[in-house]
């Protein structure tokens, strides 16, 4: 049986995640849960975690506190944090974790290869077609593609590709819904390419991979135009959104749940969740930031057992 235990990683020392953590584990709801957290003890002397439950994980790295700057040893330090999780992971002792926020550059300059949590866990486990989406009470969207340049999409997508992620994504919501999931897909040009009038991506990659999904019994339509696809009747229609590149879905999103959204991984071996934010340097350990994200994170790992 897998353990129920929650990793919390504590991010980019020198943003706002280890605070946010403080106030997420201070919450009344979040001290009733088993949960660790990963950091460096100077770090989290800094905090003022008054839940008697937290096991802390204690590492070693050498910190060189720098409040509001992404610096080679944050990213080195966050990285750690991260690696250790996935030992722990690997080796049963944990089956959930909370990511808290990290630096694309802080890591970079760290030597990392990988731009972010999703791909390196991705990596980590082996895992194909691991896919990034967002989860709220008002909307839930999936990224075909995440963290690329515009102009690389179309050709990091496929009609192939596009099916086995509906299918992934079908999969997972029977499993956390308890019914098959209603899924609208954003096209991939304006309009939804207008029949073939701009452009002709659509034809070739989104309305063959619809057509081959509905056959498998999945409950997926579209492609439609985004700019109109999440309207708020919409919102009732659908379970889910899946989007073509990230910020097609992620501005509807933040628009609606940007306080309380929680960015999770589909088809990773374990639960994995992380608050919809970024490190936010320029408040860091100077303001008393929001942690309903990260308390959203944290009960949505709760709530998920694979």
């Amino acid at each position: 049986m897998k353990s129920k235990k929650i990793l919390i990683t504590l991010g980019d020392y020198n943003g706002i995640g280890p605070v946010v953590i403080q106030n997420a584990l201070n919450d009344a709801k979040i001290k009733k849960m088993d949960i660790s957290l990963i950091g460096d003890r100077s770090i989290i002397n800094k905090l003022k975690i008054n839940n008697n439950k937290i096991d802390f994980i204690y590492r070693s790295n050498k910190v060189v506190f720098n409040p509001g700057k992404p610096t080679i040893h944050s990213g080195r330090a966050s990285l750690d944090y991260l690696h250790h999780s996935i030992e722990l992971i690997k080796s049963g002792k944990a089956s959930k974790l909370v990511t808290g926020p990290i630096s694309k550059e802080a890591i970079q300059k760290a030597g990392s290869r990988f731009k972010g949590h999703t791909d390196l866990l991705q990596s980590a486990f082996s895992i194909n077609n691991v896919i990034m989406a967002f989860w709220s009470k008002k909307i839930k969207v999936s990224l075909s593609t995440i963290h690329i340049p515009l102009d690389q999409v179309i050709g990091s997508i496929s009609s192939d590709l596009l099916l086995k992620q509906l299918e992934i994504i079908d999969s997972f919501f029977v499993r956390t819904l308890g019914h098959k999931p209603k899924i609208g897909l954003c096209g991939i040009n304006p309009h939804a390419s207008e029949n073939g009038t701009i452009g002709n991506h659509d034809l070739k990659i989104t309305v063959p991979a619809v057509k081959k999904a509905k056959k498998k019994k999945i409950n997926v339509s579209g492609p439609y135009p985004s700019d109109t696809l999440f309207v708020r009747d919409n919102l009732k229609n659908f379970d889910v959104f899946h989007a073509i590149y990230h910020d097609q879905g992620l501005i509807p999103f933040k628009m609606l749940s940007f306080d309380t959204g929680v960015n999770f991984t589909i088809n990773l071996p374990f639960v994995r969740t992380s608050p919809d934010h970024g490190t936010a340097y320029d408040i860091a350990w100077k303001k008393n930031p929001n942690p309903n994200s990260m308390i959203e994170s944290i009960k949505l790992a709760d709530s998920l057992n694979f």
